[in-house]
């Protein structure tokens, strides 16, 4: 069993060329596919690549050659590479619950956990494809119940869901409340920025303004970034920065060399919370609140001829209509109190729509402009 950040590792601590990993991600187990990696694991985009190996499946024009197996054994290299990069007193006390949801990280990342002194109390941590329990996907609604309910049955500091191939994290508290992924991830960046004064940090067109307050707040420079882990990670090796994370439940470092890897954030959050003797709560308390409908929830379906062209045309009402917009990753609409997002997705035929605002009159405003789009979709 082998994780995808383990893979990117792995090309990197190995000197390979390339690096590939047999996954569906966070998807049901009715799907799988392929991740490809460059030279030191950087992920290859379709841009970047993909675009080719689609080319070349399409015309059957395959190389044929030679070669040689050989066997290396990564894992305690990778987990002596990550505990290096953690500042904490051992033994840590802490009970931690890890629900693996029956995917790769089950074998692997409770035993990391333990090396630090942690109380693991593991959670779906045996492997299986047919995924018994619940979808390898932290982010979708209720896949993190039985965690919620571990943790207030074992009375555990915390609880972490990982995806099915361990790029993913959701965060749970001491009280079974499902952590908000921003949060987290301002956490995240705050510990960078103490770290690294004046760095900068990486960040979604799909993510609230409340990041970039954050960033702002902590002395970092803002990067906005279209959302997709290949994008992501080319934009934080490209600008220097510390760190980058999205609502999905990705955290890149530029410690793992742009890689998104869910146990390292995993540890890095710990740290934060021990050196700063703080809870979740506390950090609550001071992360900006707006309005917002931000999620993976608002998926629409619409003709796949017509997805691409839907787009398009918004764009251009907008321009006409005298809306500033950004272009960036579909288009974005931003209004001085709020923006509105519409974007295609670039592997089914969906709409995807998200939208924020910094008071509730102009959420509801928003939020009907929202509806009127929706209305119009071909489907």
């Amino acid at each position: 069993m082998i994780t995808s950040p383990i893979t990117m590792f792995a090309t990197r601590h190995l000197k390979c060329d390339g690096g590939v990993i047999v996954s569906a991600s966070h998807n049901p187990k009715e799907y799988n596919g392929f991740k490809f990696y460059y030279k030191d694991g950087v992920p290859v985009s379709y841009e970047s690549g993909i675009n080719k190996i689609e080319k070349i499946f399409k015309d059957e024009k395959f190389s044929k050659g030679e070669g040689k197996l050989i066997k290396k054994d990564v894992i305690e290299d990778y987990s002596d590479f990550l505990l290096s990069k953690i500042n904490v007193k051992k033994p840590v006390r802490l009970k931690i619950v890890v629900d693996a949801g029956n995917g790769t990280t089950g074998t692997i990342y409770p035993k990391i956990l333990k090396k630090l002194g942690i109380d693991v109390v593991e959670l779906f941590c045996e492997p299986d494809g047919n995924f018994p329990h619940h979808e390898p996907n932290p982010c979708k609604v209720g896949v993190l119940a039985d965690l919620q309910k571990k943790v207030l049955e074992t009375k555990a500091d915390l609880g972490f869901a990982f995806d099915g191939d361990g790029d993913r994290m959701a965060v749970v508290d001491e009280k079974g409340k499902v952590i908000y992924m921003g949060l987290v991830f301002s956490i995240l960046i705050d510990n960078a920025l103490k770290k690294e004064p004046g760095s900068k940090v990486v960040y979604t067109i799909l993510d609230s303004k409340a990041i970039d307050d954050v960033i702002r707040k902590k002395n970092g420079i803002p990067i906005i970034c279209k959302v997709g882990h290949t994008y992501i990670t080319e934009k934080l090796i490209e600008e220097n920065a510390v760190i980058a994370g999205e609502i999905s439940g990705h955290y890149y470092f530029k410690d793992t060399n742009g890689a998104d890897d869910a146990l390292f954030a995993c540890l890095k959050l710990i740290e934060s919370l021990v050196t700063s003797g703080k809870k979740i709560s506390d950090y609550e308390k001071e992360f900006p609140k707006y309005f917002s409908e931000v999620s993976e929830a608002l998926r629409f379906p619409v003709k796949a001829s017509e997805k691409f062209p839907f787009i398009e045309k918004l764009k251009k009402d907008f321009i006409n209509k005298g809306y500033k917009i950004d272009t960036i990753d579909g288009v974005k609409v931003i209004f001085e109190d709020g923006w509105a997002l519409f974007r295609p997705s670039n592997t089914e035929p969906i709409i995807s729509m998200s939208y924020e605002a910094y008071n509730e009159n102009a959420f509801k405003r928003i939020k009907k402009f929202v509806e009127e789009i929706i209305a119009k979709i071909p489907r």
